[in-house]
């Protein structure tokens, strides 16, 4: 999700072209647009194989009901920087971002509503169980709930009031629940809490490192991942007790930004560099789908993947491109 900062650097491109041979298994589901200055595409959701959303800079969101094969712009009513969206079913989902940014939808985005949250904090991510219970998250460790759809917000915070929260909080980057009372979050310098009570008070969990921790996913109660600064992969098979360094034997040092899996076995990481990587055994091997860094070449950054279903997954990355798995 691209959440090193708020800045974005915009880079000049003579010329860049997405093609099978640089992403192999993968191909450009939506063009990049260099020259409509989208910026950044820096989330993607889809609740099948053919509904998709995709959200980014200046307020962009696009959708998709045929797989990929098209996508349509859809009016967020914003400018503001859009970092994540969330859809429990081809209906009802929502978008968070910058100044305190939420939006939902009841008509799968044909009409976006911008909710009132009280807060002015960045908030980077969003996740709801069904169209009633959900949390957003964001910087000075930011957490916000809502048991009616967002029409109106709760803020807690890793145990602490709200009104306590102060510089040098972590900012918190992802999350994921699993229940009403269980999931996670994770952020800065290593942070990875966890909460068994719909996030009134949260336990930190050993990551094991102090980089930056971007992305999590979580398959059940036992089995997750965290991906991020510094090509980081995490795994945990306890519930987030323990936690394991994956992908060593790739010596990565690209930044990760995204991760979902499909399975408990089969899931998907991306990041700079155009780097994709592809597990199939729970991240005991990855296996390099994609990347240009070796080639010494400019790559866009991969922001986001989502990955609904067997041999159907998409990246969102930078000037507005997409991309889609064929497998």
């Amino acid at each position: 999700m691209f959440k090193k900062s708020a800045i974005f650097t915009f880079i000049l491109i003579s010329t860049l072209v997405i093609t099978n041979m640089a992403f192999g298994k993968w191909e450009a589901s939506r063009k990049d647009d260099p020259a409509s200055m989208e910026g950044n595409m820096r989330s993607i959701h889809f609740v099948d194989e053919n509904n998709g959303w995709a959200v980014g800079d200046y307020g962009i969101i696009v959708a998709t009901n045929d797989g990929g094969n098209s996508w349509e712009k859809q009016n967020s009513n914003v400018n503001d920087d859009l970092w994540s969206v969330y859809f429990v079913d081809s209906k009802n989902g929502w978008a968070t971002g910058a100044s305190g940014t939420v939006l939902s939808t009841k008509d799968g985005g044909k009409n976006w509503k911008r909710l009132s949250t009280q807060t002015q904090n960045q908030l980077y991510g969003v996740y709801f169980l069904d169209a009633n219970n959900g949390w957003v998250i964001g910087v000075n460790s930011t957490i916000l709930a809502t048991t009616n759809g967002g029409s109106t917000w709760t803020p807690i915070s890793g145990g602490r009031a709200a009104a306590a929260i102060g510089e040098g909080a972590p900012g918190y980057w992802d999350l994921k629940f699993l229940t009403a009372k269980k999931g996670w979050v994770v952020g800065e310098n290593g942070t990875i809490k966890m909460t068994e009570d719909g996030g009134k008070t949260w336990v930190d969990q050993k990551s094991g490192t102090d980089s930056n921790l971007e992305a999590v996913d979580f398959v059940n109660e036992t089995t997750g991942w965290v991906v991020g600064e510094g090509g980081v992969i995490l795994n945990t098979t306890d519930g987030g007790k323990t936690w394991v360094t994956q992908g060593e034997s790739l010596k990565m040092t690209e930044w990760m930004h995204g991760v979902d899996f499909v399975s408990d076995q089969e899931g998907i990481a991306v990041g700079e560099y155009g780097t994709i990587l592809h597990t199939t055994d729970g991240g005991k091997t990855w296996k390099v789908d994609a990347t240009g860094k070796q080639q010494g070449s400019t790559r866009y950054t991969l922001n986001d993947v989502s990955f609904p279903k067997p041999k159907t997954a998409f990246v969102a990355a930078e000037w507005g491109l997409i991309l889609k798995y064929k497998p």
